[in-house]
């Protein structure tokens, strides 16, 4: 007898069915194993222009970006504090003077003044590396920083991942950066400094001891989703981004912040 005719049979492969499920829609970018880790350690004190690493906690190089660190934005904060505490002076000692109209025009004059000066910071954009290929792009919106100054998160293919925003008056208190998704309509965080005691101790004497540097805490979704440490811990580590194991934050977009945290100043 003869066998079973095979010729029409279908002889491509069979579709797999998990492979087609862990598929991503189209346009979406799928982090980088770079990213899988909770724990990130930045470089400091590179010279602008040069290279900057982000490592894990073997010591093992993950991520790389151009140092974008400046003394303007430092300059900047301490001139603009000081035009504003002596302008705020001087309206308190013309409203005592009962010199109403006067201490209205010092206020307006010093609050403009200050702000002219932080709009002369220059806008940034770094790009993070993983190898020489490009992972992240980190832009800022808008070429002023007053009122507000945002940072856009994308991915190399322009998927925008979130948004980094921090207003002008965290300059003079608790440094404060809003965390937002690609919409306003999803979940959002804060990164903060741990305290006001903290953070004038750094502007004042931070550059100098690190010891009194202040560190920062992230809540994203309503929980805690990690930390920027720039004061050395008990074993001595100091620049690191530290995430919660179950982080509900994008951590490309908490290593971007890292970033701009860690990498702006020298």
């Amino acid at each position: 007898g003869r066998g079973p005719i095979l010729e029409d049979l279908p002889t491509e492969p069979m579709p797999d069915p998990l492979a087609a499920s862990s598929r991503r829609p189209t346009g979406e970018a799928a982090p980088s194993s770079a990213f899988e880790h909770t724990r990130f350690h930045f470089t400091s004190g590179i010279p602008s222009g040069e290279k900057a690493t982000i490592r894990d906690r073997r010591g093992m190089v993950l991520l790389s970006y151009r140092s974008f660190a400046s003394v303007v934005g430092i300059v900047a904060s301490l001139v603009a504090g000081v035009v504003l505490l002596a302008g705020l002076a001087g309206v308190m000692f013309l409203f005592m003077e009962g010199r109403l109209l006067p201490a209205i025009a010092a206020l307006v004059l010093s609050v403009a003044f200050t702000a002219v000066i932080v709009m002369l910071v220059p806008s940034s954009k770094v790009t993070i590396y993983e190898g020489s290929q490009p992972a992240l792009t980190v832009t800022q919106q808008t070429k002023f920083s007053f009122p507000a100054v945002t940072w856009l998160v994308n991915t190399p293919n322009g998927q925008l991942l979130g948004r980094i925003r921090r207003g002008f008056l965290s300059r003079f208190g608790r440094d404060r950066w809003a965390l937002m998704g690609p919409s306003d309509t999803g979940p959002s965080g804060l990164a903060i400094e741990e305290s006001l005691v903290r953070s004038l101790q750094r502007k004042l004497a931070g550059k100098f001891n690190s010891r009194y540097q202040s560190n920062i805490r992230i809540r994203y979704a309503g929980s805690d989703a990690g930390t920027i440490q720039r004061r050395p811990a008990a074993d001595g580590t100091t620049d690191v981004l530290d995430l919660a194991p179950n982080c509900p934050l994008d951590r490309r977009l908490a290593v971007a912040l890292a970033t701009l945290v860690l990498g702006s100043e020298p």
